[in-house]
């Protein structure tokens, strides 16, 4: 297991600037979105090397306090006299920089190095995965080869080959070579120019998706929420003042729903709708700047429960309102009632199966379960298939088409019959749980 990594950072020496390490990407310099990303990855002890040897300048040694107190154990030093964090340790290492994701490196963590031999990575524009390579006396693998995991032994001899005055960009020799390990990795840019970044904004975007997101988010709501979660990190809000902001809006969407007529539910459709594409911002915000906590995560589910509830409680008082109907009451309080029974039988089965409670995860056992061949019953296969009209995404965009074409009705009536389905679907797993229970042999 890789515990630290050799960062060889583009510094200006003695100086407050730090050229390409100063270059800011998504609300981060460079160097400072290395680091943080290698602590994210379990990485928790960096050793930042000046290529040319001196110092940093104090501003940078500065902002490298900061990150040491918030994420690892770093160290800025020069050539001269430098030494590894853990000495007998394999380490990776990074020439100039470089944008990954915290994913990378956890896969990166889990190659092996062994005796004399070294690991480098391709470049993956080019279509280079990692390579190999073996080097024996003077062999050596060239410069700029990219990301490489190397055995403690091989650091002075990289000491001594960047001593020997590497081009810009480059490390100079290094030995190398080992076996491929099952992963290859390519995850990650080299940052030189503009062309570069564009790259890294685009991988930095692919690593925001998650294994939960529905069709929908992948298609529709993450292609409209990052430009705009790009947008307010260039104004440096805040990923709690998104989460609050969306609030305000899902209130007033829930509050325009309430008073009936066309134009309030048309103005209540859409808005909901971008609440619910939104929502995906300061989630994005917090993992491109590093600054996601729980508290953060509480508050946006709380926030989401709440915009869906008022949604929901002012949806009938609406439709009533326009058409002076009051079954629409009725079906309000029926909607309320069996949405409140389905999410205690939700708790329930969680409760039942230790589940950590993700209907995208309980769904994927279930197809695993048909792919191993076990026999499904045609409640769980139609759970599966629709499993993801629950998800808040469809559910926002379904409400919104229904209040575009002015049938508001027509997305109650069918979240009605949907959330009979199911509690039923629930009511089934429920009791399959307590019979497997009463078999088990004690």
């Amino acid at each position: 297991m890789v515990e630290q990594a050799v960062i060889l950072a583009d510094l200006a020496v003695g100086s407050e600037r730090a050229g390409a390490a100063d270059r800011v990407l998504l609300g981060l310099g460079l160097l400072q979105r290395m680091v943080l990303t290698l602590a994210q990855g379990g990485i928790r002890h960096i050793l930042v090397l000046v290529r040319e040897g001196g110092t940093p300048g104090a501003k940078l040694a500065h902002e490298a306090r900061g990150w040491q107190d918030a994420a690892a154990s770093v160290k800025l030093a020069g050539m001269e006299g430098a030494e590894l964090p853990l000495p007998q340790a394999p380490f990776l290492l990074l020439d100039g920089m470089i944008v990954f994701d915290a994913a990378w490196v956890a896969r990166i963590r889990q190659c092996q190095v062994a005796g004399e031999r070294i690991l480098v990575g391709g470049d993956p524009r080019r279509g280079q995965a990692y390579g190999y390579f073996h080097a024996a006396g003077d062999r050596a693998v060239s410069a700029g080869a990219g990301p490489a995991l190397c055995p403690a032994a091989s650091f002075p001899q990289l000491l001594a080959a960047l001593a020997g005055g590497p081009g810009h960009g480059g490390t100079g020799a290094r030995p190398a070579g080992t076996q491929p390990p099952e992963q290859r990795g390519n995850g990650w840019v080299r940052v030189h120019s503009r062309g570069d970044e564009r790259w890294a904004r685009r991988l930095l975007r692919l690593s925001l998706g998650k294994p939960s997101d529905g069709f929908f988010s992948r298609h529709l709501n993450r292609r409209i929420s990052w430009p705009i979660s790009r947008l307010l990190i260039g104004l440096r809000v805040s990923p709690n003042q998104v989460t609050l902001a969306n609030l305000a809006l899902g209130l007033l969407s829930g509050w325009l729903i309430g008073r009936g007529g066309y134009a309030n539910t048309l103005a209540a459709g859409l808005l909901f709708q971008f609440v619910s594409i939104a929502d995906g911002c300061d989630g994005e915000i917090a993992r491109l700047t590093f600054r996601f906590s729980p508290l953060g995560a509480r508050l946006d589910n709380l926030c989401d429960l709440v915009v869906l509830i008022v949604f929901f409680l002012n949806l009938p008082l609406g439709l009533s309102a326009a058409t002076a109907d009051s079954h629409y009451l009725v079906m309000g309080a029926l909607q309320v009632l069996l949405v409140a029974v389905f999410y205690l039988l939700l708790l329930a089965r969680i409760r039942l199966s230790r589940h950590r409670g993700n209907i995208a995860e309980m769904a994927r056992q279930v197809q695993e379960k048909n792919k191993e061949g076990r026999k499904i019953t045609w409640l769980e296969w139609l759970g599966v298939r629709l499993g993801f009209i629950y998800r808040k995404e469809f559910i926002s965009l379904y409400a919104m088409i229904w209040c575009v074409v002015g049938r508001a009705e027509v997305f109650l009536w069918t979240t009605v019959g949907l959330t009979s389905v199911g509690l039923v679907y629930q009511l089934d797993a429920i009791v399959k749980l307590l019979a497997r229970r009463r078999t088990r042999p004690t």
